[in-house]
């Protein structure tokens, strides 16, 4: 047999051929959509186009392997709910999913609306794709299938090239981690490697101990980057006993001091920031990741930003976090109480809680479920405002006399948004989109309940030393933005930013700058006066000087992100 009859008579049958060329429309649609929701970048990498026709030759291989049609045709499908998952889970964390997120598919079945709205039709070009191929496939039966061994240097072949594309840049881990650190190309990584080059990244990310040279750079990062924190509250100035920090779902700054036909969509939050005695941050950019909701406690509780490609909260559950909860506990012998209506499994909050320092968690069994919102049928944040009250009322959490930490999780802000209607305050006009409407009217819901709480804390004797902080837990327009600012520019933010309000603070004021998320908890310790407390976080005080040095760079060739991976990891 001569080579030459290798290619293509003995690979390149008729089922293979379109099987292959298939495999290239599904991936070249999948790259399109990513591409559409991100940016068009990958074009311009050398490495996308042979990592494109190698990717084309291995999806391929069922027909390869089989004459019949149905292996091709289910792992076709197979590939497709991989790909529209992923594309549905870039509209919100722009990044693809996580190796560990798919064995925590659980969590979806609270959040099922969620998952729902961020399904767009178009998606649909994936498996349109795979029926016509099985219809193609199955017009003429073949007498043999393509022989293994030339399939074999086929593969070689392209993955030689495609090597050879990265070689000179540290191979493809290395040009990974690189992209992955760069805020503009981050999103390249799944159209130029595919989703197993992803996973194959991050799997060997997440296992991987930091070296001994690692850890001495994160650590010379740290040293460097404390000496020059700066504090900006004087010791002199008298401190805050009890602080209160209440993490608002979704909450983004552009609704406050908005009106929409002559409605403040949240004329309480108005009060706070007007007020004279008020510490103001509108200008916070939301730093969160794949954990999203948690990846806030971590930044703005434990001053951490979170490592890329994974959720801390179930790669490093029992690591030892430093956190505003056991820095009061040290010098102010505070009891802390987390208070969310959600369950206890949901992003492994039972978990985090114990390590972050958490003395009382109440979730979910905890409250009278008498007025469910939302996705997972939560409780609304009006009847979890009043619940908390009458608990604190009745001594049960927070008792008079009793130095505190306390800290809310709301829910009824959660994406997609949609308030019964007994529970809609204000009616807006339905010439804005559907998804802007909703998103505003529940701002003005939760609004609404927040002043349930704070009209009580207010009442207490103890609330001249209480410090209550209102803020964001993460952005929540996510990939809709850019086409809802179009829609509404004088009302939503271009940018990703969430409000910071800090009632009872030593200090009072609006400052505009922005500042990161990272920041909130060196400022706090500040606020506090905490200078003693030995972790200052990866941020900066809002307050001293640089102003939000860590919420765009990195140092010393490393980024926060890949300081706390290597801390996380050094566990």
């Amino acid at each position: 047999m001569k080579w030459t009859s290798l290619f293509p008579r003995l690979l390149w049958t008729r089922r293979f051929t379109i099987a292959w060329i298939a495999s290239l429309a599904t991936i070249l649609a999948f790259d399109l959509l990513w591409m559409a929701q991100t940016t068009f970048r990958p074009f311009t990498f050398l490495a996308f186009y042979p990592y494109l026709l190698l990717g084309a030759t291995l999806m391929a291989w069922p027909a390869m392997a089989s004459k019949k049609v149905w292996p091709m045709a289910v792992w076709l499908f197979v590939v497709d709910g991989v790909m529209i998952a992923n594309l549905m889970y870039c509209r919100t964390y722009f990044n693809a999913i996580p190796a560990q997120s798919y064995l925590l598919a659980g969590n979806l079945r609270d959040f099922g609306p969620s998952v729902v709205d961020s399904f767009r039709w178009y998606f649909l070009a994936l498996p349109v794709i795979t029926v016509a191929t099985i219809f193609i496939m199955r017009a003429r039966r073949e007498k043999w299938r393509p022989m293994g061994f030339p399939y074999l240097v086929s593969v070689i072949v392209l993955g030689i090239l495609a090597w050879a594309a990265d070689c000179w840049r540290g191979g493809p881990m290395g040009q990974i981690d690189r992209l992955s650190r760069e805020c503009y190309k981050a999103t390249c990584i799944a159209p130029i490697y595919h989703i197993p080059g992803f996973l194959a990244h991050d799997l060997l990310k997440a296992s991987d101990t930091p070296t001994a040279e690692e850890l001495a750079q994160a650590q010379q990062w740290i040293a460097e980057h404390k000496r020059q924190q700066q504090w900006g509250v004087a010791d002199s100035l008298p401190k805050p006993e009890n602080l209160v920090v209440i993490f608002c779902e979704s909450l983004e700054t552009w609704p406050i001091n908005k009106k929409v036909d002559n409605q403040a969509l949240t004329p309480f939050l108005n009060s706070l920031v007007a007020d004279s005695t008020t510490l103001y941050f509108p200008n916070v950019v939301t730093q969160v990741g794949a954990g999203r909701s948690i990846d806030a406690q971590l930044l703005m509780l434990a001053g951490m930003m979170p490592p890329q490609g994974q959720v801390y909260a179930f790669s490093h559950p029992d690591y030892p976090f430093s956190t505003i909860h056991k820095a009061m506990k040290a010098e102010r012998q505070t009891r802390s109480y987390l208070l969310t209506c959600d369950k206890p499994h949901v992003w492994n909050q039972t978990l985090v809680a114990r390590a972050f320092g958490v003395d009382t968690l109440l979730h979910s069994s905890s409250w009278d479920n008498n007025d469910p919102v939302g996705t997972a049928r939560r409780l609304s944040d009006g009847e979890f405002m009043r619940q908390s009250v009458e608990k604190m009322r009745r001594g049960e959490i927070w008792p008079e006399g009793e130095n505190a930490f306390l800290m809310w999780v709301t829910y009824s802000g959660h994406n997609p948004f949609r308030l019964p209607e007994h529970l809609q305050k204000i009616s807006l006009p339905e010439s804005y989109p559907t998804l802007l409407r909703d998103y505003m009217i529940t701002a003005n819901y939760t609004d609404g309940a927040l002043k349930t709480l704070i009209d009580y804390l207010r009442s207490r004797p103890d609330w001249d030393r209480t410090m209550v902080v209102i803020t964001g837990d993460h952005e929540g327009l996510a990939a809709d933005r850019r086409k809802l600012h179009k829609a509404a520019p004088s009302l939503v933010d271009p940018g990703s930013h969430t409000p910071l309000i800090i009632l009872n603070a030593p200090v009072h004021g609006t400052h505009s700058q922005e500042i990161g998320q990272i920041d909130v908890y060196t400022t706090l310790l500040d606020l506090m006066g905490l200078h003693s407390y030995p972790w200052t976080g990866l941020g900066f005080s809002a307050l001293g000087g640089p102003l939000g040095g860590t919420a765009l760079d990195g140092q010393n060739n490393l980024s926060p992100s890949e300081v706390s991976s290597i801390l996380l990891r050094s566990r």
